[in-house]
């Protein structure tokens, strides 16, 4: 939904003519805070993943911006169980250019990351001892845009990749005459790389200039 709206926003935005396209709406000392969705893409088994969480974000100069962030993800694993992840983590923004309604930027951060696996429990199994849990942390790279709406209020879409760094956990999903089947026994494995990309799509307003 949020998503959805963002979209709009930014088509509705690319039509409407800027009278002032050299304005600049982001300056240091600003503090502003945000609600977000976003999407993972390419995880395990291929299977996406929706979450929300929420950011702010303090500009300590003209250029470089700063966003602390946290975000619940929940991926359904195919009817068989299912798999959150907590992410909690700060990013840098770089901005080439900052003047105008549209600013992009370039954005890199670090977050550590809670990974929680949890298989489909029936009347007749219960498998709450096969939940796997794992703390990993990881770094993030990508592009993204504000699209400034208002001085103060803006909606901006991000594309990152997300490289967990420490131990890798492993789950399979098999199928069975009774349905898919969630397998956690071989659960966490040693130090491993495990990567995909989020997709985030936020409001923000800005509350406070500071300086």
């Amino acid at each position: 939904m949020l998503t959805a709206f963002a979209i709009i926003c930014t088509l509705s935005l690319s039509a409407q003519e800027d009278a002032n396209p050299k304005k600049s709406y982001l300056d240091k000392g600003q503090f502003s805070f945000g609600m977000r969705t976003t999407t993972s893409l390419f995880g395990h088994d291929n299977i996406p993943g929706l979450g929300v969480g929420g950011q702010m974000r303090w500009q300590f100069l003209d250029y470089i911006n700063t966003e602390w962030f946290a975000d619940w993800i929940t991926i359904d694993l195919d009817g068989a169980g299912t798999r959150n992840n907590a992410h909690i983590g700060w990013s840098v923004m770089f901005y080439p250019i900052k003047t105008g309604r549209i600013v992009p930027y370039a954005i890199a951060g670090h977050c550590f990351d809670y990974a929680k696996v949890i298989p489909l429990s029936t009347t007749y199994l219960d498998r709450s001892a096969d939940i796997v849990t794992r703390w990993s942390s990881a770094i993030q790279g990508g592009l993204g845009s504000h699209f400034y709406l208002t001085e103060r209020f803006n909606v901006s879409l991000a594309a990152q990749y997300m490289l967990h760094l420490g131990n890798h956990l492993e789950y399979e999903i098999q199928d069975t005459p009774n349905g898919p089947y969630l397998n956690t026994d071989s659960h966490v494995k040693g130090p491993g790389l495990e990567g995909h990309i989020l997709l985030t799509a936020s409001l923000n307003i800005r509350i406070a200039d500071l300086w």
